[in-house]
C-alpha cells in the first residue's frame, strides 16, 4: 500500500522546528507523525540561525506577494480590455445614430 507523501512549506517546516525546540523533539515527532531523520534534515536545511530563517521567510513572502501582484495585474488588464471594448462599442453606436459624431 503506497502512502501519500505530505508536503510542508518552508514556513511550516520552520514552525515545526521552532515547536520542537520549545516542547521537545519527541512530542513534535509524534504529533506530526515525522521521523527524527526528517526533522534533522529540515534542521540542516534551515541551519537554525535566525538570519537564515528570516531570509527564507522573506523570500517566501516575496514569492507570494509577486504571485499576488501578477494575478492582480492579469485581473486589471482584463478589466481594462473589457472597458476599451465597451467604449469602442459605444462610439460605434454613437456614430451609427449620429453621423456627425467625432467629425470636426
Amino acid at each position: 500500500m503506497a502512502t501519500h507523501r505530505r508536503k510542508f512549506t518552508d514556513e511550516q517546516k520552520i514552525e515545526i522546528l521552532q515547536l520542537a525546540e520549545k516542547v521537545g523533539v519527541t512530542s513534535v515527532m509524534r504529533s506530526h507523525s515525522l521521523s527524527y531523520s526528517v526533522l534533522s534534515r529540515w534542521k540542516n536545511q534551515f541551519n537554525q540561525n535566525d538570519v537564515n530563517k528570516q531570509e527564507i521567510l522573506m523570500q517566501h513572502k516575496a514569492r507570494l506577494e509577486l504571485k499576488q501582484f501578477v494575478e492582480e495585474n492579469v485581473r486589471l488588464k482584463k478589466i481594462i480590455a473589457e472597458q476599451a471594448l465597451e467604449l469602442e462599442h459605444k462610439e460605434e453606436e454613437l456614430k451609427k445614430y449620429n453621423p456627425h459624431y467625432g467629425k470636426r
